[in-house]
């Protein structure tokens, strides 16, 4: 099952349809940003690259301010791990 509006919405705990237009385009954003990252095209039903989008989406959402007095955030950890399991699996799932 592809990851569904909805439950994006319940991980960010978002309960208002204002920014629906633009999680969507954030998902979008990030399936592109892991493709390009690993090489590797979402496919639906694959969780761990699902788990992938989540976590960008939300860092995205996040740090969506283009101004900002804070510091700036870099790449999660988590997703970091997940980008490089998605970039390396391919060759362990094939042999």
């Amino acid at each position: 099952m592809s990851i569904e509006l909805s439950d994006i919405k319940k991980y960010l705990r978002i309960q208002h349809d204002f920014d629906d237009d633009f999680i969507k385009n954030l998902v979008d954003t990030s399936k592109a940003f892991i493709k390009e990252q690993t090489g590797v095209a979402h496919v639906t039903g694959d969780k761990v690259y699902e788990q992938g989008i989540l976590f960008h989406v939300a860092h995205l959402y996040d740090n969506r301010s283009s101004v900002t007095d804070k510091a700036t955030n870099e790449i999660p950890y988590t997703l970091d791990a997940i980008i490089r399991h998605i970039k390396i699996r391919g060759a362990y799932e094939q042999g």
